[in-house]
């Protein structure tokens, strides 16, 4: 069976290992996602953009992954749930 994509999107900062790691676990799992580096944005977008991912995560927290629910850094067993990975 399979399975049905979803919206994900990566919030991310450029110099985050952990950020990193997350997309290379998206990527190895051949997952489609929108990609955004929070820190490489121009100041007025990040602006913008640093309130919406605090929409999702209060904290302001990054990684923050977006899977038509909120996920908050990088819960490998929580993303496999989401996306139907097994």
């Amino acid at each position: 069976m399979e399975r049905q994509a979803k919206r994900v999107r990566l919030y991310a900062l450029s110099t985050c290992p952990v950020c990193k790691r997350l997309r290379q676990f998206l990527d190895k799992s051949a997952i489609a996602y929108e990609y955004i580096e929070v820190d490489l944005l121009e100041s007025g977008e990040q602006w913008v953009v640093s309130k919406e991912v605090k929409k999702y995560n209060p904290s302001g927290s990054y990684p923050t992954v977006v899977v038509e629910e909120v996920i908050k850094g990088f819960d490998e067993e929580g993303l496999k749930e989401a996306l139907g990975i097994k």
